[in-house]
């Protein structure tokens, strides 16, 4: 006699494993969603740092308003925080911050400006 005789049947083990294969799927599919959001969050601070930036550089340039201020602007227009502003003669350095759906924040930066010296740009 046997010591486990419910052990010989394999009643039910297709659906044990249909259950573990879906288990392992979603989870997958949960990885690729979070990895796909914090891409395109990335993608969106890039973008908000560099037209912030562009904006700052413009605005000092101009002499028209505070860089900074129109940097703000800004960022908030690209769904963006601004969370540093400087200026260093007549660059604009910037830093945003994106919110990322379940993910923490991302946070990006970006140099707008006149061209260094000596590289032959007009």
């Amino acid at each position: 006699m046997r010591a486990f005789p419910q052990l010989r049947s394999e009643t039910g083990s297709g659906a044990a494993g249909l259950l573990a294969w879906t288990g392992t799927l979603s989870a997958l599919l949960a990885v690729l969603v979070l990895a796909g959001q914090a891409l395109l969050a990335q993608a969106a601070a890039d973008t908000a740092a560099d037209l912030s930036a562009l904006a700052g550089a413009d605005a000092l340039a101009a002499a028209t308003a505070d860089p900074c201020a129109i940097a703000a602007e800004a960022a908030r227009r690209n769904a963006a925080e601004l969370r540093g502003c400087t200026v260093q003669g007549a660059d604009v350095l910037v830093q945003v911050r994106v919110p990322a759906g379940a993910l923490p924040p991302v946070q990006a930066q970006a140099r707008a400006g006149p061209p260094p010296a000596g590289t032959g740009a007009p």
